[in-house]
């Protein structure tokens, strides 16, 4: 096992955020982990081409227990619960636009594996999945 998912993205970044940190399942590092980070690399590498610069992610929730998603108000079925999704910061000194722009750009990559995205752009983040569908369906939060 690697120290992450990717090379860009720590194990440690995938845990919940419960107070023992409960760690992302092991049994879903290969078939759910992966897929996703690389879907995170890839919204990165496409902000590093258009800003020209390096543009570190945050992720500030991966996986969630059942426990800790009802603590913080989750949804019922969020695929935060299926470790296939994250909540994403748009970069410091990145314009929403821009990083909204190319969260679309990957999504719609015939090869992307993400499969619902819903911006926040009011609290200044994303969530982007991996859900098992063939459809791309993209919200906008109001």
């Amino acid at each position: 096992m690697t120290d992450g998912p990717s090379p860009h993205f720590a194990w440690d970044e995938f845990r919940c955020h419960d107070e023992v940190r409960t760690p992302y399942p092991l049994d879903w590092r290969t078939s759910r982990a992966v897929p996703l980070a690389y879907a995170l690399e890839r919204v990165r590498a496409r902000l590093g081409a258009v800003l020209h610069r390096d543009v570190p992610l945050w992720l500030t929730s991966v996986y969630r227990t059942p426990a800790w998603n009802r603590t913080i108000k989750g949804r019922r079925l969020s695929q935060h619960l299926e470790g296939r999704a994250a909540d994403v910061v748009c970069p410091f000194r990145c314009p929403y636009q821009t990083f909204r722009e190319a969260i679309l750009f990957c999504a719609a990559d015939p090869d992307s594996q993400i499969r619902y995205v819903c911006f926040y752009p009011n609290q200044g983040f994303a969530h982007l999945d991996i859900r098992p569908t063939d459809k791309l369906v993209v919200e906008d939060a109001t």
